[in-house]
């Protein structure tokens, strides 16, 4: 069965994220919470406390209903993206679990717990880079995940290669990110985490117009 695994597990975390703002509905005084933080980690966004304990479950509940049953069931080629089952649901699932991740922060922020927000976010940024660049040489083409070029969706020779090339750079990226995240200031791990994510992404999308090129598909 299409996501399983996920079907199970998703809504659990999407639960967990509740169950932590009901945590600090209850153990919080009433007034604002901090929201968003600047890239020097002081606070600068801040809402109303019941609200700002459920902004991030409740986005999570849309994006599981979207990326779960909808979207899947919406798009063409399904039978593609079930052959990317492993890859689509391993992403969803380090998703969420950093969603939980933020959530668990911002309450123990509310608390008065120090954290070095932009080092924590960044690890868990490096991660989810680090679990996409595993799975996607194990995506098949679809038009959900992946590297998406107009080549890579017309011909799936040109698919598989970008994504095995693609695969070692945003595991790189990650590393990076968590590498800056530990050692560089803020600003550097930010720098280095951005670096990360998008540089992988252009040169793949390079690397793809070439593939197409050399079969003389362009």
């Amino acid at each position: 069965m299409f996501l399983k695994t996920e079907k199970i597990l998703i809504p659990v975390l999407c639960l967990v994220m509740a169950g932590i703002g009901l945590w600090g509905h209850m153990t919080l005084p009433e007034g604002a919470i901090a929201v968003h933080f600047g890239s020097d980690g002081a606070a600068n966004g801040f809402m109303p406390r019941d609200m700002g304990l459920m902004v991030l479950p409740g986005m999570a509940v849309v994006m599981m209903v979207a990326l779960v049953w909808i979207v899947p069931a919406l798009m063409p080629k399904s039978a593609n993206l079930e052959r990317s089952c492993a890859a689509y649901g391993a992403v969803m699932l380090a998703t969420f679990a950093l969603l939980t991740g933020i959530q668990v922060m911002l309450v123990l922020t509310a608390k008065g717990v120090e954290i070095d927000h932009i080092r924590v976010a960044t690890l868990g940024v490096g991660g989810l880079l680090l679990v996409m660049g595993n799975y996607l040489p194990k995506t098949r083409r679809n038009y959900i995940m992946g590297i998406r070029t107009p080549w890579a969706l017309a011909d799936e020779r040109v698919w598989d290669r970008t994504h095995r090339f693609a695969g070692p750079l945003f595991m790189l990226g990650g590393l990076a990110a968590i590498a800056g995240a530990i050692f560089g200031a803020p600003q550097i791990a930010i720098a280095v985490l951005m670096a990360g994510a998008l540089v992988p992404g252009v040169v793949s999308y390079i690397y793809s117009y070439l593939v197409a090129r050399a079969l003389n598909l362009t």
